[in-house]
């Protein structure tokens, strides 16, 4: 039995070794020969394909049994649409270097559910497996062989290496499977240009989808509302069918991606439906086409929750169904009211007509049509990218006719959106200065408080430290206060302390700082005190200011007093405004003390 179980594996060894021998003879006018001289190939002319006839098909079932591959010619060979089997692709690659390479498999179309890449090398004399690759749009990011939004693999090749490739794709959506053979350098300069222009797109549709949120918000207008969700079911269908969202966002919802690209498009085409209507206004200038959209509206909401029920690939179909429905009956809607001469009509048939442009454009680049490059690839977002910015002017067109009564040319429409975002400005500015002042500034007198005052020092000490200077804290403490609150009222006292702090104010030079730090007292903050600045006259004047009688509102005159302490501080040193505090609080407190044991003998003499 152990005989018979060692020649049966040594039988299934020597035909897995031959069908893979046979490779080389099977694909000898497919050799793709890579050198370093050259950035980037195509691999479709040196490709076969075989349409797997069963389900969960290893590679070794694959190599088990002799399967018939068809060579390819061209990318458009490899736009095999809505195919329900799996794709199996065959190529080989050779090192024409004396130098190990390092290359990179880039698969274009990023919707794609699982893509395997098997490597095949010369081992001891053998063609083995030598390495298992997986990516794809319903792969985990941490599984995929790169962490990249399309189906991308590392190729190392040893000097005048020949490696054999066998691609398993399985996808619910459609397969277009072009792929190229890319240096790194090429590789990432191609992904840092495509990165920033799908980021700039996607950060349009996101400012003007909260753009238009912010007017619903303000004006009433629902019109809106509907495009702010039009253009937020749109974007979330873009971002997953990019596979920019699965690598950022929700890598864990494996397959269910393309049942979210699904969705999407479908939500987006509900919501471009009911915004054609408040847009044209159809229930007033064409009540049929209103009876008609409305009908094909319920249809697109109960495609909407097929998209949730009904399995991954009849959703995408549906999905197609409804986008291209939607997409046909808004441009015969959208002319229609043009040749009525509804207000905005035009440019929103001229917007649609841009959609679709771009949308035939990619479907001609997917059949082979038109040649690949970045703008036939990305034409939809192009097109969508058109599309949404002209309809928010559009917007902004038709809410001012029906606000004025009257047409405006296009130059009169950017003006008046740059008007109101000026506005917008203004006020978050105001806003924000606003805030600002209510958190670094006293409400009664005007003064920095606390915060403001910590915020302020720490500027001046790092200042201070940086240029070598001499700096001074003044804390001033009020004497005889309480009592002007007792006999007074606390508005009386309020009063005092209000011009206390103009009269500290005043007495500051430009560039000092003020703050009341407590009940009745108060902060200076001295910057670039000069070797001839007497601090004890500074002291002076600030007493002699603060002691001048106050008159009252009920027409009585106080006065009060202030206890001065000070700690200065030289710019070599590490000095902190707590140390700062502490220093002047003490001196104040010995001045205190003097002067209650001045007032006792003065008392005691009299």
């Amino acid at each position: 039995m152990h005989a018979i179980r060692l020649t049966a594996g040594v039988y299934t060894g020597l035909l897995l070794l031959l069908a893979v021998l046979f490779i080389p003879r099977a694909q000898a006018n497919t050799l793709l020969s890579a050198s370093p001289s050259q950035a980037s190939y195509s691999l479709a002319p040196y490709n076969e394909f075989w349409h797997a006839d069963e389900p969960s098909l290893s590679i070794n079932d694959l190599l088990a049994k002799p399967r018939t591959f068809k060579p390819t010619h061209q990318a458009k060979d490899l736009n095999f649409g809505y195919t329900r089997g799996d794709v199996w692709l065959r190529t080989q690659v050779r090192n024409d270097s004396p130098d190990p390479q390092s290359w990179v498999v880039e698969f274009e179309y990023p919707f794609l559910d699982y893509v395997t890449l098997y490597t095949f090398r010369q081992q001891r004399s053998e063609v083995q497996l030598s390495e298992v690759q997986l990516s794809g749009s319903a792969v985990p990011v941490e599984q995929r062989a790169l962490a990249h939004r399309q189906a991308v693999f590392p190729l190392q090749l040893a000097a005048h290496e020949t490696v054999t490739l066998y691609t398993h794709v399985a996808a619910s959506g459609s397969k277009m499977l072009s792929y190229n053979l890319l240096a790194p350098e090429a590789f990432y300069t191609q992904n840092d240009r495509h990165n920033f222009w799908l980021a700039t797109y996607f950060g349009m549709l996101l400012a003007m989808g909260l753009y238009n949120l912010l007017l619903f918000f303000g004006f009433k207008e629902r019109v809106f509302l509907h495009y702010s969700l039009f253009v937020a079911g749109f974007g979330l269908a873009i971002l997953a069918f990019n596979g920019i969202g699965t690598l950022m966002f929700w890598s864990f919802l494996g397959e269910n991606t393309s049942r979210l690209v699904a969705l999407g498009f479908t939500f987006a085409s509900t919501m471009a439906t009911l915004f054609a209507q408040s847009f044209l206004n159809t229930e007033t200038y064409c009540p049929r086409w209103h009876q008609v959209l409305n009908t094909f509206r319920s249809y697109c909401w109960l495609a909407v929750i097929a998209s949730l029920l009904l399995p991954i690939p009849a959703a995408l179909h549906l999905m197609d169904v409804t986008g291209f429905m939607a997409a046909l009956l808004l441009l015969i809607c959208g002319s229609y009211c043009s040749l009525r001469r509804i207000p905005s009509a035009r440019l929103f048939v001229f917007a649609w007509s841009l959609f679709l442009l771009g949308a035939g454009v990619f479907a001609l680049r997917n059949l082979g049509v038109l040649p690949a490059n970045f703008i036939t690839l990305h034409g939809i977002q192009i097109g969508s990218a058109l599309e949404m910015l002209l309809l928010s002017f559009a917007l902004a067109s038709r809410f001012n006719k029906l606000k004025r009564q009257k047409e405006r040319a296009q130059t009169a429409m950017l003006a008046a959106l740059k008007k109101q975002e000026a506005v917008l400005e203004q006020k978050v500015a105001a806003r924000t200065k606003a805030l600002e002042h209510l958190a670094n500034g006293d409400m009664l007198t005007g003064l920095l408080n606390r915060h403001g005052l910590a915020r302020c020092a720490e500027e001046v000490l790092e200042r201070n430290r940086q240029l070598g200077q001499r700096l001074a804290l003044l804390m001033l403490d009020l004497d005889r206060f309480k009592p002007i609150n007792d006999c007074y009222g606390h508005e009386a006292g309020d009063f005092v302390l209000q011009q206390i702090a103009k009269r500290i104010a005043n007495l500051a030079r430009v560039g000092d700082h003020c703050a009341r730090f407590g009940g009745d007292e108060f902060i200076i903050i001295m910057e670039n005190i000069e070797p001839d600045d007497t601090l004890e006259n500074i002291q002076a004047r600030i007493g002699e200011a603060i002691r001048s009688p106050i008159k009252l509102p009920c027409g009585e005159r106080v006065s009060v007093g202030v206890s001065i302490g000070v700690s200065t501080c030289q710019g070599t040193d590490n000095t902190t405004l707590e140390s700062l505090l502490r220093e002047a609080d003490s001196h104040m407190y010995a001045v205190k003390s003097r002067q209650a044991v001045e007032c006792y003998r003065y008392g005691s003499a009299g």
